[in-house]
């Protein structure tokens, strides 16, 4: 038997939004968690001379990055005593708020945030997408900056703290995370591949019916996608779905 080379590892989960029986469907929006606290604060500066970036919001969590008196990073939320960071690397850890405070933007006006372009291999995988549901006559998905920013930190979550699944141990369910920063939805969904080749990928996707569901969802009309790369797997590829409320 010739040895697989390729590791494929999809799951996939789905949620969808409740009606009640009335006159008019009852449309359920999600609202921000009160653990992540988006508040005004964009920035934090660091006050120890030698602070440690964990994977994790805990001390159990490895150390992957150190920063330095003085230094400035952007806050991407906030999880009771700690801060999710993107650091200059555009990686993503947390920082302890003993070691750091908060830089206050007080005018209210909000700053233009950076467009995220997706990288060669997440924009062929929203074409194969695509090009699945035009077959079928619909709509393609239109990509989601912040969705796409979600699904890039589930991917390098996963890589960084070495687990598959649709619960991350940083950010809880898929639906709590896109909840926790911000996406609001009626319905939603997520598939995660383990793979070398984006085309194997989404071949697989398509072989499986509950992955295919959520590609071909006529309720949903926004995608991000993010991928990570992973010396274990080639790729970890996160697909996050939504139906946006009007």
């Amino acid at each position: 038997m010739k040895k697989t080379f390729a590791i494929l590892l999809i799951l996939t989960l789905f949620l969808v939004s409740c009606t009640a029986p009335s006159k008019k469907p009852i449309q359920m929006q999600s609202k921000t968690s009160s653990i992540f606290d988006t508040a005004n604060i964009e920035n934090i500066k660091i006050t120890v001379d030698d602070c440690n970036v964990r994977s994790g919001k805990g001390t159990n969590f490895p150390v992957v990055a150190k920063l330095k008196k003085g230094d400035i990073v952007d806050v991407i939320g906030k999880f009771g005593n700690w801060y999710v960071v993107k650091l200059p690397n555009n990686k993503v850890g947390c920082v302890a708020s003993d070691n750091a405070k908060p830089v206050v933007v007080e005018n209210e006006e909000k700053q233009v945030k950076e467009v995220y372009r997706l990288t060669d291999e997440e924009q062929r995988m929203v074409t194969l997408i695509n090009n699945e549901r035009i077959k079928r006559n619909l709509k393609p998905l239109q990509v989601d900056k912040e969705l796409t920013r979600v699904a890039r930190i589930k991917s390098q979550d996963m890589e960084k703290n070495d687990y598959f699944s649709h619960y991350s141990p940083t950010y809880g369910s898929p639906f709590d995370m896109m909840k926790s920063f911000g996406i609001k939805f009626l319905a939603a969904g997520e598939n995660i591949a383990a793979n070398r080749s984006i085309e194997n990928a989404h071949n697989s996707f398509m072989n499986s019916k509950g992955h295919r569901d959520n590609i071909l969802n006529p309720n949903f009309t926004h995608i991000g996608v993010g991928i990570e790369k992973s010396s274990k797997y080639g790729n970890l590829i996160t697909e996050m779905f939504i139906s946006k409320p009007k």
